[in-house]
Parts: structure tokens; C-alpha cells; sequence
């Protein structure tokens, strides 16, 4: 369906009508002169009468509506709205992380109503190309009778162009609204193509828990890009919420928060279903953990043995030290599989003179379970349920985080030198 063909709509208004647009462009300035016959054609439409009398009748008596309502000679009563909130910019090489892309953001658009463009960049070294599709979309919202409208852009591209994404990209967006940059698989930090496109985003959003490899390398390209002040929401990170609080909820116990000073060593599990094995969730977590108790690196991850897949090192506090241990394990306790790198728990070790304490976070089948011993006498317990795997409600909660976050950042410095970079 072209921007001049009459979209299909409903005329109930209990129906949710909707009007939807689809249109293709062969170039970025064909895809810019689309997008505004689109919006020509939608604004043109809010003159047309498409609303059944009696519909509009009820309408008119309700005072919760009226407010809304722009009546024309031909007693048209919708108000249509472009309402995107930012602009939000995927980069999606593999045609699976397209269609993963453009789930999430139909997921998002009644909360996060945005203007999003997906490119697809294809062989550096082919032909010069671009082929873009266009959905746009107008849905009554709720009781009222506006309309919030939306779109996505997704544009293929090749040669040239498939270097240079920020070409691609700028002339789509909408002026004034903030720019979230989206890169589901590994970012090439460091890379050109990598940093034009990042320096035309307000925020970055990743996910370190998926990192190929062990995922350190890729940790430290990302400590490079919030060093260099761009503002990032790591979707690894935001995962390992549940596994910090209930952690710092059992040092709250009175008995115990003096142990902080006294802890001997630190332990974590991760799961390696896979000959791959993945860490930088773990040690994203033991940075986080350092960076809260003012621990400094002492001696960097390694394996004993070449035989050994465990990994050792040692952080520092004053003249302390305290062992942390990294442990690759194949199933969780209740012995199902996991993602790898997921973690699966957690082991610390408080000890002084008449005083041992032992604190465990450890993952169950739909949650965490956390608990503390002291002098092996449970002192306190605690539970938390996991959110789904689902990547979605984190991607909603990065979008509605501003700015920087500075115990993100912390943890990340630490996390980067435990595994032997920076």
C-alpha cells in the first residue's frame, strides 16, 4: 500500500480503529520524501468523516471526550497525533535480530510511542545499496479520540553506506528528540563504522551478557565508550538487579554488616552448558561488589593450569586480601540448564576471631533464593523472583533512564581490570 492509497480503517469506535501505511523507498532522500507524504495523507484523513453517527453521538454526550474532539462541517471528530517520545535506532546485521528488534519495539510503542528505524547493513565490499520499508501507523488510544501515531523504518543497506550507518540514520531523525542507539549483537568498538553512528545517539543499549567469546574483550571496548562520556544502559547489567539487592539485603542485618570489613574470599558459579564459557556477568558482579566495599584489583583472573577451566584472582583492601574464585559449572542445582555466563551462585566468606560467616545467593527455578550463616546459625533469609528472560521490560527501562550511571560505570572499571584489561 502506497502513501496515496486509502489505508484500511475501522469506523467503530469500540474497535480501536486503525489506520496503517506501507510504502518503499530506494534511497535515504526518496525515504525522507515518503515519510512526509505519509503524514500529509494522515493529516489530510483527520478531515474526513470516518465515524458512524451513532458513534458520534455517544461521543458527543460523553464529557470525557469532548475535550478531544475537533468538529468539521462533516462532524469529523479525530484528533491525530504524531507522538514519538525519541527515536530509537537498531542495529541489526542478521535478519533474526531484525525480527527480534521489531518484536520488542511492537511490544513498546503504546508505552514508548517512537519513531524507530532499523538498518540492516549488508557486504562493505557490494554494490551501493538501499532498499527501505515503511510502516507507519495511527491507533486510537484508550477512551479518547486521538489517535497516537507511530512508525518504523527499515532500511537495507550495502557498499558504501553499510560503513557509514550514520549516514543512513541522520537524515531520519526527528529534530529535538532524544536519540537511543540499539546494537543486540556484539559492537564493533572501535570501529569506524562503530563510532560515527554512536556520536549521533544520546545513549547506547547493549547487552554484555551476550558477548561472544568470554566476553572480556568486549567489556573493555565498552569501558573505552563510557570513558569517552556516552551515556549506556547494559541490559547484562540490569539483570543482575535481583542477584545485587538480595546480596546487600543480608549484610542489612545488624549482626552481619560488620563483617563487610572481614570478608576472606568470594565465589561465583556460572553455567557452561557449552564448550563456551562466558564471564562477564560474573564479573560484572564481582566489580560491583568492589566497587561498593572500596576494593582495588590485586591480582587479575587466571586459570591455575592450563587443564583448568576456574578461574582465580584477588582483590585488595588496605593490607587484606580477598580470594574471588569464578567456577564454571554445567546445570544449576536444581539441575536445569542455563544461558551461558548466566549466574547460578553466589559464595562469601566473612571470618575473625570467634566469627564465621557464610552468605549465599543461589538461583532456584523461577528465582533466587539468599541466606546468611552466622557461627552456622541462620541470622536471615530472603527471596526474590527472576523477571523473564525476555529482553523487553529491560529495553522499556532503559528507555526510561536519563543520563549516566555512575555505580554502572564503577562496577564496569572494576570488571575490565579483575579480567586483566585497563
Amino acid at each position: 500500500m502506497t502513501a496515496e492509497t486509502e489505508p484500511v480503517q475501522k469506523t467503530d469506535l469500540q474497535t480501536d480503529p486503525t489506520s496503517r501505511w506501507q510504502v518503499r523507498a530506494h534511497s535515504i532522500s526518496e525515504c525522507v520524501e515518503k515519510l512526509s507524504e505519509v503524514w500529509t495523507s494522515a493529516a489530510v484523513q483527520t478531515e474526513q468523516p470516518d465515524v458512524s453517527q451513532n458513534a458520534l453521538e455517544r461521543a458527543m454526550g460523553d464529557p470525557r471526550l469532548a475535550s478531544h474532539m475537533v468538529e468539521h462541517s462533516t462532524r469529523s471528530v479525530r484528533v491525530r497525533m504524531r507522538t514519538s517520545v525519541l527515536t530509537l535506532v537498531v542495529v541489526a546485521p542478521r535478519p533474526e535480530t531484525t525480527e527480534r528488534a521489531l518484536a520488542a519495539i511492537n511490544h513498546l510503542n503504546q508505552r514508548h510511542p517512537s519513531r524507530a528505524i532499523v538498518v540492516s547493513p549488508g557486504d562493505f565490499d557490494g554494490p551501493a545499496t538501499t532498499d527501505a520499508h515503511i510502516y507507519a501507523e495511527c491507533r486510537l488510544s484508550g477512551q479518547s479520540m486521538a489517535e497516537i501515531c507511530t512508525e518504523q523504518i527499515i532500511v537495507k543497506t550495502g557498499g558504501e553506506l553499510a560503513q557509514h550507518l550514520s549516514r543512513v540514520v541522520a537524515p531520519l531523525l526527528i529534530h529535538d528528540l532524544p536519540v537511543v542507539l540499539w546494537w543486540p549483537d556484539d559492537p564493533p568498538f572501535g570501529s569506524k563504522q562503530f563510532s560515527e553512528i554512536v556520536e549521533i545517539a544520546d545513549r547506547l543499549l547493549v547487552d554484555s551478557g551476550t558477548f561472544h567469546e568470554d566476553g572480556g574483550a568486549r567489556l573493555a571496548g565498552l569501558a573505552t565508550v563510557v570513558a569517552g562520556g556516552v551515556a549506556v544502559t547494559d541490559i547484562g547489567w540490569l539483570r543482575l538487579s535481583l542477584w545485587r539487592e538480595l546480596l546487600a539485603g543480608l549484610f542489612d542485618h545488624p549482626l552481619l554488616t560488620r563483617e563487610l570489613d572481614h570478608i576472606k574470599s568470594v565465589r561465583v558459579d556460572v553455567a557452561r552448558p557449552t564448550d563456551t564459557m562466558r564471564v562477564s556477568r560474573a564479573a560484572f558482579y564481582l566489580g560491583w561488589l568492589a566497587a561498593r566495599l572500596g576494593w582495588e584489583i590485586a591480582r587479575p583472573l587466571a586459570r591455575r593450569s592450563a587443564d583448568s577451566d576456574e578461574l582465580h584472582g584477588a582483590f585488595r583492601h588496605g593490607r587484606r586480601e580477598i580470594a574471588v574464585e569464578i567456577h564454571p559449572v554445567r546445570a544449576t542445582l536444581d539441575g536445569a540448564k542455563r544461558a551461558a555466563g548466566s549466574l547460578v551462585r553466589v559464595d562469601i566468606e566473612a571470618a575473625r576471631p570467634k566469627a564465621l560467616v557464610r552468605a549465599r545467593v543461589t538461583r532456584q527455578a523461577d528465582h533466587l533464593l539468599a541466606t546468611a550463616d552466622w557461627n552456622g546459625a541462620s541470622v536471615t533469609r530472603r527471596a526474590g523472583r527472576l523477571e523473564p528472560f525476555d529482553e523487553t521490560p529491560y529495553i522499556a527501562e532503559a528507555l526510561e533512564r536519563p543520563g549516566l550511571d555512575r555505580t554502572f560505570e564503577q562496577a564496569l572499571i572494576r570488571a575490565v581490570r579483575l579480567l586483566g584489561g585497563g
